[in-house]
């Protein structure tokens, strides 16, 4: 089970920032290079959305559009979820399967931002997610 803190998965990783002004093409050449998923999308400082392959696909792709000439911010997922770094890896992996995402952007204690990613959690942790949520379920429904 995700029992871990998230401070602990998101310890040594590499992030990719973007400018909401940057354009899609440049933010997908960052991801790349760093080998990542995703792209925190920033505005002078301040979190405003997270960039996925998805939008890339759904947004980008799939509409048609040119990616050297879109800006990233309009084509993010504006407020992204965002759980605190003391949560455990279980509060994360049940926000992606509830809202049918891939990644969670975590506030660093200290500021800043991290990133966990379904790929964090080694399928031995996820064997008995659905086994505790439905436990859980049940609890919820007998009180």
């Amino acid at each position: 089970m995700p029992q871990r803190k998230l401070r602990d998965i998101i310890a040594n990783q590499q992030l990719v920032h973007a400018d909401v002004a940057d354009t899609v093409a440049e933010t997908v050449k960052r991801m790349q290079t760093a080998h990542v998923g995703c792209a925190l999308i920033m505005d002078g400082g301040e979190l405003k959305g997270i960039f996925t392959g998805s939008n890339l696909m759904n947004r980008v792709i799939n509409e048609g559009r040119n990616p050297h000439h879109v800006p990233v911010g309009e084509v993010m997922t504006p407020g992204p979820v965002c759980l605190k770094c003391s949560d455990l890896g279980f509060e994360a992996v049940r926000r992606m399967r509830e809202y049918g995402f891939r990644h969670v952007v975590v506030s660093r204690a200290e500021g800043g931002h991290g990133v966990v990613s379904v790929r964090d959690f080694p399928g031995e942790e996820l064997d008995g997610f659905d086994e505790e949520l439905a436990f859980e379920e049940k609890l919820w429904e007998e009180m």
